[in-house]
C-alpha cells in the first residue's frame, strides 16, 4: 500500500478511501502528536468536555468577550480591578458606609457648607463658650459664677468670665411686697457695694403717716438714735419746708404725711446708700420721693442723712411708718459694685 488515503478512491485503485474507513476506526493511537490544527476542527465542536482545567489564559479570549453572562457571582474581588477605575458611576447610592472611610480622608474639602449641626458636635460642659487659642485651635472657655461676664484676655488669648468691673451698672438683686405689713426689711448687704433702693405705690392704713427707715448691724439689731436726716419739702401750692430727724432716716418731711383718701400714697422714690456695709466711712443716704399727700397735695422731696455715731457696717435696712402699717406696694433693691 501506498499509504495515500483518498476520498474518492474505491479498493480497486490500491489507494484506501474515506469510505473504507470504519465509523470510529480512527482513535487516538492513529494519530501523530500535533497532527491535528484549527481546520481539522468543526465549527462548535469544541465544547466544555474537550477543555482541560486551567487549560484557557487570557490570550485565548477575544476582546470584550467576557461580559455579565461568563463572571460568576462574587468572583470580582479587588485583585481584579485596576487603579483608579473604580469612579463615581460605578458606585451605588448610599453604598459607601463609615467602615469604607480611610481614617482622616474626609477633610475640609469634602465637608459642604453649613452642613455640621449642632447634633453632629461632640457634647460639652453645659455653659461652656467655644473660643479660638494662641495657635488657632478651637477651645472650650470654662462656665463662669453666676454674675461674672466675659472679658476679653488681648491678642493671643482666649477670653474669660470674670468679675464685673467697678463702676458698672446697678445689679438687680429682690423684692419685698407689702401686705399690711409693720416692717419691710433687707437684711443681705455686703461691704464693697452701693445700694440703691426704689419704691412703687406704697400705699398706708393710718393718715398722716410718715415713711422711715433705720439702719441695721448684724442680727440684726436696728439703730434707734445717731442720725442726722434732713427732708426739703416742694408741695404743689409753691411753698417749701424743712425737717430734721436724729431717730431715723426721713425719707419725707415730718409734717408732710400720706393718707388714706383716694390715690393718697408714695408714688414713687429712690433713695441711694453709700457703701453701708463698709466701716472705713459713716453710711449716706440721699435720694428723693414723690407723693401724693393727705391733704391732698402733690409733693416731691429731697432727703439726705448720715449715720455719724461710729463708721460702722450697717448689713440691713428696715422701711416703716411713724403710724400703722404698709398695706401694699413694692421696694426693689439694686445693688452697684465699687471696685
Amino acid at each position: 500500500m501506498s499509504g495515500i488515503v483518498s476520498k474518492n478512491a474505491g479498493r480497486g485503485s490500491g489507494i484506501i478511501g474515506a469510505g473504507d474507513i470504519g465509523a470510529d476506526a480512527v482513535d487516538g493511537s492513529n494519530i501523530a502528536d500535533d497532527a491535528i490544527d484549527s481546520e481539522h476542527y468543526t465549527d462548535g465542536s469544541i465544547d466544555n468536555a474537550h477543555i482541560a482545567d486551567d487549560a484557557i489564559d487570557s490570550e485565548h479570549y477575544a476582546d470584550g468577550s467576557i461580559d455579565n453572562a461568563h463572571i460568576a457571582d462574587d468572583a470580582i474581588d479587588s485583585e481584579h480591578y485596576a487603579d483608579g477605575s473604580i469612579d463615581n458611576a460605578h458606585i451605588a447610592d448610599d453604598a459607601l458606609d463609615s467602615e469604607h472611610y480611610a481614617d482622616g480622608s474626609i477633610d475640609t474639602a469634602h465637608i459642604a457648607d453649613n452642613a455640621i449641626t449642632l447634633a453632629k458636635m461632640a457634647g460639652g460642659t453645659d455653659g461652656n463658650i467655644i473660643s479660638f487659642d494662641a495657635s488657632g485651635d478651637p477651645v472650650a472657655i470654662a462656665t463662669g459664677s453666676d454674675g461674672q461676664v466675659l472679658t476679653s484676655a488681648g491678642a493671643g488669648a482666649p477670653p474669660a468670665f470674670e468679675a464685673a468691673a467697678g463702676g458698672g451698672l446697678w445689679e438687680y438683686i429682690s423684692t419685698v411686697t407689702a401686705s399690711t405689713s409693720a416692717t419691710l426689711a433687707f437684711t443681705n448687704m455686703a461691704d464693697g457695694y452701693d445700694y440703691r433702693y426704689v419704691i412703687e405705690e406704697l400705699f398706708v392704713s393710718a393718715d398722716t403717716a410718715v415713711i422711715r427707715a433705720q439702719l441695721g448691724v448684724t442680727t440684726p439689731t436696728y439703730r434707734t438714735s445717731g442720725y442726722l436726716s434732713v427732708a426739703t419739702t416742694i408741695i404743689n401750692n409753691n411753698s417749701s419746708q424743712s425737717t430734721e430727724a436724729t431717730a431715723h432716716i426721713m425719707l419725707t418731711a415730718e409734717n408732710e404725711a400720706s393718707g388714706t383718701g383716694t390715690d393718697e400714697g408714695i408714688k414713687y422714690s429712690e433713695l441711694t446708700l453709700i457703701n453701708p456695709a463698709g466701716t472705713s466711712v459713716a453710711t449716706m443716704v440721699m435720694g428723693f420721693i414723690f407723693l401724693y399727700g393727705h391733704s391732698p397735695q402733690a409733693q416731691v422731696q429731697h432727703f439726705g442723712s448720715f449715720y455719724n455715731t461710729a463708721d460702722e457696717a450697717h448689713t440691713a435696712i428696715k422701711f416703716f411708718m411713724s403710724t400703722g402699717t404698709i398695706t401694699t406696694g413694692n421696694i426693689l433693691q439694686y445693688r452697684r459694685k465699687r471696685s
